[in-house]
């Protein structure tokens, strides 16, 4: 962290502190120790209705579950070999942004945490302080990052690959993404504690450990951001499942790949539905695609539309998509991602396409 920011970030703590106690708090300057010895980036002493508490203090950037536990380790090493001078002393992390994981691994250990949207928590005999704030839009890119764009297809094929163990050019194969990008994601979901790690250098490999911490994730990511725009056109006189049909013929006859998703997939998947009456899927944006809607001479409308579409940058969207009853649907992951962000009825279809195929 820049100088800059750890003061600030300091400062915001000092003054929580001086709310919460009703006077500010006073900041020790640590004494020197060994060359390359651990020494933390701040002490305080405060008081709380007349006992006193020693705050020792350590600024990280951010903070995962896997940074908190070597943070703790640290931590209580330090504090083996310190004289508290009679003092109760908390051992506080503070950083710009603390995942969700971290806060609860933090909060088992009695490990006090602070952050920049002002979230606190301090525990101790006889105080115990618990502030939680919304996260800042700066703090949410931080900890959804990894659902977004090309490190989302990195998530897809480690869920992909279950429990097998994988090395990173296979994976960006699978992925259809850079080993440079594939590398930089699977190291910020190690520091999620999602995966685990064998081996060092050309021959590491990984493999998904904790696949609902990941899917729960996921879930509130999905849930939380605008819905991706779906185009809605009309098929006249089409009944869904002939629908279906001339959409996979049109496809093949143009050459272009697609998926279905949403209820359409759901259904496919995990039948849950009486009757579903529209029919969506995922298709690559361009020419193709218009040829596609006019070779089943779809109409585009507002209201009362019977397909929905989803365009998408490219082929590599579709990696992961199976072929079912001479169909090509999303894989149950996808769909339901997609789900989460339907209307209607799509947010049960999605709990039940996820007891029923995902497993966790």
């Amino acid at each position: 962290m820049e100088k800059q920011t750890v003061e600030a970030l300091f400062e915001n703590f000092t003054e929580a502190l001086t709310v919460i106690a009703g006077a500010p708090p006073n900041v020790l300057k640590e004494s020197e120790g060994a060359p390359g010895s651990y020494r933390p980036d701040f002490t305080v002493e405060m008081s709380r209705d007349g006992e006193p508490y020693r705050l020792v203090v350590e600024a990280k950037s951010s903070l995962f579950p896997r940074d908190a536990r070597e943070a703790i380790w640290q931590f209580r090493n330090y504090l083996a070999l310190k004289d508290s001078g009679g003092y109760p002393v908390i051992p506080v992390l503070m950083a710009e942004t603390i995942s969700p994981g971290a806060r609860q691994l933090l909060r088992d250990e009695r490990i006090g945490y602070f952050d920049s949207s002002g979230s606190l928590f301090i525990a101790a005999k006889g105080l115990y302080l618990r502030v939680d704030k919304p996260a800042s839009r700066k703090q949410s890119r931080s900890l959804n990052n990894v659902f977004a764009g090309q490190r989302a297809q990195v998530l897809h094929a480690a869920w992909v690959a279950k429990s097998d163990w994988f090395g990173v050019h296979e994976l960006a194969e699978r992925a259809g993404v850079s080993p440079t990008t594939t590398s930089e994601t699977l190291i910020a979901v190690e520091r999620r504690e999602w995966i685990e790690v064998r081996g060092a250098g050309p021959s590491k490999e990984r493999r998904l450990i904790n696949p609902r911490a990941l899917l729960d994730a996921w879930s509130a990511y999905q849930s939380s951001v605008k819905p991706k725009v779906l185009r809605h056109y009309y098929v006249r006189s089409t009944a869904p499942p002939e629908l279906l049909r001339r959409l996979d013929h049109a496809c093949h006859i143009e050459g272009i790949p697609y998926e279905l998703t949403g209820i359409s997939a759901g259904q496919i998947h995990a039948p849950y539905l009486s009757n579903a009456s529209q029919v969506s899927c995922r298709i690559p944006s361009g020419q193709g695609m218009h040829a596609v809607m006019d070779a089943i001479e779809a109409r585009p409308v507002r209201d009362g539309w019977n397909l929905g579409v989803h365009e998408l940058k490219s082929d590599d969207e579709l990696r992961f998509r199976c072929r079912i009853d001479d169909l090509w649907v999303a894989d149950p992951l996808q769909t339901y991602l997609d789900l989460l962000q339907a209307g209607g009825r799509a947010k049960e279809l999605a709990q039940h396409l996820r007891s029923e195929k995902l497993g966790v």
